[in-house]
């Protein structure tokens, strides 16, 4: 049995690929929380835990790290539903001075950061469906 190079580099470069992810994430956590900036330093969980995920991808372990930013999301929507619910009646007897630096990510790097994750997590939605219903359509196959 012979082993190709393509074999050995290509685990080899996405490992890498992702452990940058989990390095610049770490290192958004590091400076989010020494300057007090709640985006960065959720941001930086956010890809971190992605590219934690991405490497445990075989172990169990992995599915704590994409329960993380799911719950980050469900919490943030959560929170400005509950912000709308009871701010907005009150919003016309004062004036909305609101902090927009958590809601309108503004630099163009944080934007491409955020449309490769997007399409990252989409190619693997996309691999986890087609292999589901290879799956299935075999226990199919198996039951006639």
């Amino acid at each position: 049995m012979k082993i190709r190079p393509k074999e050995i580099l290509e685990p080899l470069f996405i490992f890498l690929i992702f452990l940058g992810f989990v390095v610049g994430g770490i290192s958004l956590i590091i400076y989010g929380y020494s300057h007090d900036n709640d985006v960065e330093l959720t941001f930086g969980l956010v890809v971190a835990c992605l590219g934690l995920f991405q490497i445990f991808q075989r172990y169990k372990v992995s599915y704590v790290f994409a329960i993380i930013p799911i719950l980050l999301v469900v919490v943030g929507l959560s929170g400005t539903f509950i912000f709308i619910l009871f701010y907005i009646p009150f919003f016309y007897k004062e004036s909305l001075n609101l902090d927009l630096g958590a809601l309108i990510l503004k630099d163009w790097f944080v934007r491409l950061v955020i449309i490769i994750i997007d399409v990252l997590l989409l190619v693997n939605v996309f691999t986890y469906t087609k292999k589901c219903l290879s799956i299935n359509k075999e226990q199919k196959k198996g039951q006639y």
